[in-house]
């Protein structure tokens, strides 16, 4: 199943790419979720081509009902961001991969971060894969709402973040 979803953040894409990739913010982001960060590695220069590597540990329930029939008291979710060099007009597109260790449940996202002169445009289309039989359609439907609130959640957070500073 395919979301999309879009909102801005009140600050430079450079700006942005520091704070969604700063170790104590994703912290703070994955807190606010209901989840548990357990590990964060940045690989690369973040003004180049480069990777962030997020595992969180995640109460099942915080997941979609339909999930949690499938896990036991909580799931691990790992996350792969691959961050591409900005192109001439500075637009940086992010290519992640999601996992969920004990369900065959995945997610593949591309983030589109675009200037907006002093602003940022943050553009998402994620498609979640459920190969569950019999139920994986309806699984990865129920896990869709959450991808929204998830791009919401870590744009209010950036701005609240990037005030703070």
């Amino acid at each position: 199943m395919a979301v999309t979803a879009s909102t801005t953040v009140p600050a430079p894409v450079e700006q942005v790419v520091v704070t969604f990739t700063d170790e104590e913010f994703i912290r703070h982001v994955t807190h606010r979720a209901g989840a548990t960060l357990e590990s964060v590695d940045v690989a690369g220069d973040v003004e180049a081509e480069f990777s962030v590597t997020t595992v969180r540990a995640m109460p099942a329930d915080r997941l979609p009902e339909m999930a949690r029939k499938f896990v036991g008291s909580s799931v691990r979710l790992t996350q792969v961001d691959s961050y591409a060099t900005p192109d001439a007009e500075g637009v940086r597109v992010v290519s992640t991969e999601i996992s969920v260790a004990a369900l065959p449940v995945s997610g593949s996202a591309t983030q589109t971060l675009t200037p907006q002169g002093e602003a940022t445009e943050v553009h998402v289309h994620c498609v979640v894969q459920a190969n569950i039989p019999f139920v994986g359609k309806k699984v990865a439907e129920a896990a869709e709402p959450f991808i929204g609130k998830a791009l919401s959640l870590q744009s209010r957070e950036a701005e609240a973040w990037l005030t703070s500073r």
